[in-house]
């Protein structure tokens, strides 16, 4: 998933500075993707009317200094895998455009344009996505051919000379939210920073929701028909930033409904570790939930004893994240330099570590166990808020075929002895729905799910 923002104002109100707003709204986008980063927008006065720029690398370190000339009314920004936005020059219009998803039958549509006599220079998804709007008679036209042709999930923006567009695909999969302050409208792939520089989260995109952005407003210019609601629920287990809210949920209040969960499965088993942990960051609010239902227990007079809440792992502040890279040799070497194992002595302790997930477990056997084992911990018992991973994410890029712990060993009591631990325990898809509170039917698990290749 790509962090996307996009930014309209009407400049005989607007107060603010419009180029810096789009460069904190992108900034605020980047725990989404840490490779590459672009901006693109739209002055009417300019010759070029639409510019994109984009960088390898981190929004704060390759723009800061990189923004002159990209003023304008309007705009658009990504943070993410390839290097968007993507510019295009077509018989509808010049646009350009920046997506987060996954077309699953690219190699198919990109055969029948080629049979076509269409050429490609990327042959990625983006660029399938701009030559399927380009066939439309406008811009919603082509979005909504687009919609109809596609196998997969998407949200999108796209900035023309007219507006920018924004776009949810119908099965709502990914998010789009939309904030305002006066004499400014945002589309964003979430809310983490908008307080930050005024603005107030107003609502989700609708399944399947065109909206339009000119001036500083927004209108809802179309609704695909929805088929089946399929919102990410890893989105609240671990893709968000904490502090966003989706579909009115907030995503720290899920994790630590889930960490309560396990917590009160292990109070019922009779374990009571020492200390909880968390795995940082991904872990946190999942292990306050699980040491708040401790509390909460212990307050009403269930049980006699609470585990400490500590963090014997430590993040470096200047390393990304390890879940994003796209190869498996850049996700290992960003876990081995991100975690720190405290510096205090645990020696002889039983502690409970929470995290969100345990995806192919190689990070989790080959550098946090040792971490951990290093600070003398006695007994070490992971409890995961999601539930197991069986499958590759059919909607997204980062998890594979035939990748997941889970789908390698089958066998809890194996996966406990790879990955050098004494316990293993995960939420079940119940729990989780439960967490988030949305109807099951409106969720995707596919992940968690045996899904066919």
């Amino acid at each position: 998933m790509a962090g996307l923002f996009a930014l309209s104002i009407d400049s005989k109100i607007y107060r603010d500075n419009f180029l810096e707003d789009l460069f904190w709204g992108t900034f605020y986008q980047q725990h989404l993707g840490e490779d590459y980063v672009g901006l693109s927008t739209y002055h009417s006065e300019r010759e070029e009317k639409i510019k994109v720029r984009t960088h390898r690398g981190l929004v704060r370190p390759t723009f800061s200094q990189d923004l002159a000339g990209l003023e304008g009314s309007e705009g658009i920004g990504y943070c993410g895998a390839v290097r968007e936005p993507f510019f295009v020059d077509s018989r509808i219009g010049k646009f350009s455009l920046c997506f987060s998803g996954n077309v699953i039958n690219r190699p198919q549509l990109i055969e029948q344009f080629k049979n076509a006599g269409h050429t490609f220079e990327r042959g990625d998804d983006v660029e399938t996505i701009a030559k399927l709007i380009g066939q439309g008679e406008d811009m919603i036209d082509g979005i909504k051919k687009m919609a109809e042709k596609i196998k997969g999930a998407y949200s999108l923006l796209l900035l023309t000379e007219e507006g920018i567009y924004a776009a949810r695909s119908p099965n709502a999969h990914w998010p789009l939210v939309i904030g305002k302050k006066e004499g400014a409208v945002t589309a964003a792939s979430g809310s983490a920073g908008f307080n930050n520089f005024g603005f107030k989260l107003d609502r989700d995109l609708k399944p399947g929701e065109i909206i339009f952005l000119k001036d500083g407003r927004y209108e809802t210019k179309e609704i695909i028909p929805i088929e089946k609601i399929q919102i990410c629920s890893f989105l609240w287990v671990y893709t968000a930033f904490p502090n966003e809210i989706f579909q009115g949920i907030p995503v720290s209040w899920v994790r630590k409904r889930l960490g309560a969960t396990l917590a009160r499965q292990d109070i019922e088993r009779g374990l009571i570790p020492d200390i909880v942990v968390p795995v940082p960051d991904s872990g946190r609010f999942h292990a306050i939930g699980y040491h708040q239902e401790f509390c909460r227990q212990m307050n009403e007079g269930k049980i006699k004893r609470v585990p400490f809440y500590d963090e014997t792992l430590l993040k470096f502040p200047y390393a990304g994240r390890s879940f994003t890279p796209q190869t498996q040799e850049a996700r290992d070497q960003e876990a081995r330099i991100k975690l720190l194992e405290a510096g205090e002595d645990y020696r002889g302790k039983i502690v409970v570590v929470c995290d969100d997930s345990i995806v192919r477990g190689t990070q989790t056997q080959t550098n946090l166990v040792p971490k951990l084992r290093a600070t003398g911990i006695k007994k070490i018992h992971f409890r995961i808020s999601n539930p197991e991973l069986r499958s590759h994410c059919p909607w997204g890029k980062t998890i594979k075929k035939g990748e997941t712990l889970v789908s390698r060993m089958p066998s809890i009591k194996d996966r406990v002895r790879f990955l050098g631990i004494e316990s293993l325990e995960y939420n079940t898809i119940e729990d989780l729905v439960v967490a988030i509170g949305l109807p099951k039917e409106q969720l995707c698990v596919d992940c968690s799910l045996d899904f066919p290749d």
